[in-house]
């Protein structure tokens, strides 16, 4: 059996606005800063911001879903849209594969699984362990070989400067830690968030920089 795992930059952002949401909203109703002395475009402002993030929340339980492939079969839950949707995987009518656009033009890969009583989508944007969950899947590899390419090669710039950023986020805590001589809960929270997304950095680059290597030396 094998269980989507949400993807790391997907959940990071998720949550990163949804902290930055919580605790604006919270100090905006604390301080009463909508019926204080703050000047109304400052209202206006802190209004809007809650009002995104507020957004931004029901539309990620929106399209939250659970995808777990079993046997042969693929079960697609949208557990807050009370929807559940199953695909035989003995009885496939159409495999679809291709690339999409999202985040600052960042390319990202789907399939679209299609029986003869719906489609499900597997895509990356999603999904963490793309390449696991769609591995059994009988598609053309000499698409799935293009499509690979395509993302690695508009891709890698992003990551490479991924991984610039946090390696020196990094350093900068490692040697903030040492030249304070302390260490608090939060730093510690720091260093894990940015040691995990720094892990999921490199090694999408290490892969990116695998495909198109592979690539150019079977041209």
């Amino acid at each position: 059996m094998k269980i989507g795992i949400n993807n790391i930059f997907t959940s990071f952002w998720f949550f990163v606005m949804i902290l930055c949401g919580g605790t604006l909203t919270y100090f905006a109703f604390d301080k009463n800063l909508f019926t204080g002395d703050l000047i109304f475009i400052g209202k206006f402002f802190v209004g809007l911001f809650i009002l995104i993030s507020i957004g931004i929340l029901f539309f990620f339980l929106y399209k939250f879903r659970i995808l777990i492939i079993d046997k042969n079969k693929i079960i697609s839950i949208h557990p807050f849209r009370f929807k559940k949707q199953k695909i035989d995987l003995t009885k496939i009518k159409k495999l679809k594969s291709e690339n999409f656009f999202a985040f600052r033009g960042t390319v990202y890969r789907k399939i679209k699984v299609t029986d003869f009583s719906g489609t499900v989508e597997i895509n990356d944007l999603e999904f963490e362990n793309f390449e696991n969950l769609t591995s059994k899947l009988k598609v053309d590899q000499n698409k799935k070989k293009e499509i690979d390419f395509e993302q690695a090669k508009s891709n890698l710039s992003n990551v490479n400067f991924n991984v610039y950023i946090l390696s020196g986020l990094l350093i900068f805590l490692v040697f903030n830690t040492i030249w304070n001589s302390g260490f608090h809960p939060i730093i510690l929270a720091f260093f894990i968030c940015i040691g995990i997304l720094l892990y999921a950095s490199v090694k999408r680059k290490l892969e990116y920089k695998r495909i198109i290597k592979t690539v150019h030396n079977n041209v």
